[in-house]
């Protein structure tokens, strides 16, 4: 327990999988401490703060019924907390629809987006926002945080967006900066092992039998 409340301390782990039995049975040994609903910040060192393990830690935490209400990167000192950046943890309910994540707001800079499914973004994501999802991401509006999905279904997801200029894009274990910025509807999918952004009227999706 800190100043800030509680803090959950993601430390050096050798995998996602021991890491997650870690945080069960560390919960489990402090049953009678947490009820369900109670809120931890979620804090990470630069070494642990892993986009793809971030998904699969909040989505451990959630399903045992406990809420981050923000994602910090820095260090913990005793009572001391020395954060380097804090994003706040934007929650909303989950559709029946395949798990998907429908957010009903802009996002903000400082927010973040974590959902081990499709997330939809029904406003902008502005500058400094980041969304992380294990699925796709579309988003109604426009798109200048930072987007990076597919991170449970690999390459098979994609980006949309009314208007696609984020800072970045990454598809399943491929990260792009450079890339065309469009300010109309556009794709960005991964092609030959890259990510390529065309706009709806020229969207060409690879297969195994070449491009559709």
């Amino acid at each position: 327990m800190t100043k800030r409340g509680l803090i959950l301390l993601i430390e050096a782990y050798t995998s996602v999988e021991a890491l997650k039995q870690e945080i069960m049975a560390k919960f489990s040994e402090a049953k009678d401490f947490f009820s369900e609903g109670d809120e931890i910040s979620l804090m990470l060192t630069q070494e642990t703060s892993k986009p793809d393990d971030i998904v699969n830690i909040v989505s451990l935490l959630n399903n045992m019924g406990v809420k981050v209400k923000d994602i910090l990167v820095g260090s913990l000192e005793k009572a001391d907390v020395k954060i380097g950046q804090k994003y706040n943890l934007v929650r909303e309910k989950v559709t029946e629809v395949r798990g998907a994540l429908v957010v009903k707001r802009n996002l903000r800079s400082g927010q973040i987006v974590v959902h081990n499914y499709d997330v939809i973004v029904m406003g902008n994501v502005h500058t400094g926002a980041e969304i992380i999802a294990g699925g796709s991401i579309v988003v109604f509006g426009s798109a200048k945080g930072i987007l990076r999905a597919g991170y449970s279904v690999g390459n098979e997801a994609v980006i949309a967006a009314i208007e696609l200029s984020p800072s970045l894009l990454q598809i399943g274990g491929t990260i792009s900066q450079d890339y065309e910025r469009l300010s109309q509807p556009a794709v960005a999918h991964i092609r030959t092992g890259r990510v390529v952004v065309e706009s709806f009227d020229n969207l060409k999706f690879e297969t195994k039998g070449g491009t559709l």
